[in-house]
């Protein structure tokens, strides 16, 4: 009778059907250790508060203090705001050309504000944001005083394109505000999405608390054609949330702000 060999090809040796049972069960026991540590444990929160702080403080020897108002307008020029919202009385129109409208409407009313105050120095300025080349946040009017002919040329440049990158642009448009010197420092964010891209929003504005209160900024959110609770985080570090559903209601929210908050009579 011809005897068996032991080994057929094809069919795994015993030794080697135990080994990947032991790494199996290793693997298994690992996957268990790491769901008691949490998500992402070897990220260290604070570690990154830290590093935006760090991006987030002025370079010494900046402009000294002095009185007056600094305002940057931080626009979203992501793709979506190519797409058409509908107006309380009118039909759709494109969210750029609305937000266009808009600045123009902010930069009147900061030449106004100014022309009444001719001893009181005013700035404001523009940086769009979208994630494409050549940066995330470019400027359209340089933080200077207001000058309606000027935004008009520089705001028919907006062309929607790219993605969200709002943290980003607030830590671009705090450094813009650390440069003027201006004591009363504004920062407003006129947004359709959530971010997309680059540092959370949130995580900008915690790291924003830790900074001297001197130095730190008022920020306000508009958000332009979405519900106003996506940045409930941005309400909780800090941040003053409000919603603007067209064109109408911009307005009239960017409107009380500056009556309200920014263009305001010094203490």
């Amino acid at each position: 009778m011809a005897v068996r060999d032991s080994f057929t090809p094809g069919r795994p040796s015993r030794t080697l059907t135990n080994l990947v049972l032991l790494v199996g069960i290793a693997s298994f026991i690992a996957w268990l250790g790491s769901r008691d540590r949490g998500p992402n444990n070897d990220e260290d929160p604070a570690a990154d508060l830290s590093a935006i702080e760090r991006d987030l403080t002025p370079p010494a020897g900046g402009a000294a203090p002095r009185e007056g108002i600094a305002a940057i307008v931080l626009m979203d020029v992501s793709g979506s705001m190519a797409d058409s919202v509908k107006g309380a009385n009118g039909p759709p129109r494109p969210k750029i050309e609305i937000a266009r409208e808009a600045a123009r409407a902010l930069v009147g009313q900061f030449a106004a504000y100014a022309a009444a105050h001719p001893d009181e120095p005013v700035l404001v300025g523009l940086l769009e944001f979208s994630d494409r080349p050549p940066s995330a946040t470019r400027e359209v009017i340089p933080l200077s005083p207001a000058n309606p002919a000027r935004a008009d040329e520089a705001l028919a440049r907006l062309r929607p394109d790219g993605g969200t990158p709002i943290g980003d642009a607030i830590v671009e448009g705090k450094r813009a505000l650390d440069r003027s010197g201006l004591t009363r420092r504004h920062l407003l964010v006129v947004t359709d999405g959530e971010n997309t891209e680059g540092r959370e929003p949130e995580d900008v504005m915690r790291a924003l608390s830790r900074r001297p209160e001197q130095e730190r900024p008022s920020v306000y959110f508009v958000a332009f054609d979405i519900a106003a609770s996506r940045f409930d985080a941005v309400r909780a570090a800090g941040g003053l949330v409000l919603a603007a559903a067209n064109a109408e209601e911009l307005d009239k929210t960017l409107g009380a702000l500056l009556s309200g908050r920014i263009l305001v009579e010094g203490p």
